[in-house]
């Protein structure tokens, strides 16, 4: 069914429990998970980026070593928008797994303006957590 599950996280917890459950579904199918960070490069200003990108990565990956499920991951630098486009293609993904909303303090939307551009824009299948 899914071979390669795209995992796009901001590090937020809602993002964490997507990809928690990505893992799980991944264990359930058999599947690899490609965890992704992607820094906006318009946005973010912190100096250690590299590093706590990575350390989001890191909670998620371990999770899934941990659960026996083969994990690949990414962190790139550029923007959001423009990059998960090409991952989506390049990493060979059949399903995408996000939070329906990340680090935005506006949670009375349905989902947060990010995870609309991925669902209106990437013809994979979407799922929101």
């Amino acid at each position: 069914m899914y071979d390669r599950i795209l995992v796009l996280t901001d590090g937020s917890d809602d993002a964490t429990k997507a990809g928690i459950e990505a893992v799980n579904l991944a264990k359930k199918l058999d599947a690899t998970v490609v965890i992704t960070y992607i820094f906006d490069q318009r946005l973010s200003t912190i100096a250690n980026q590299e590093e706590e990108g990575q350390t989001f990565i890191d909670a998620i990956k371990d999770y899934a070593i941990q659960e026996n499920v083969n994990a690949e991951d990414l962190l790139i630098y550029g923007s959001r928008k423009n990059d998960v486009m090409i991952i989506a293609r390049k990493s060979d993904a059949d399903l995408i797994v996000m939070a329906r909303h990340g680090n935005t303090k506006n949670k009375t939307t349905l989902m947060g303006e990010f995870s609309e551009f991925v669902v209106k824009n990437i013809k994979l299948p979407v799922l929101l957590i």
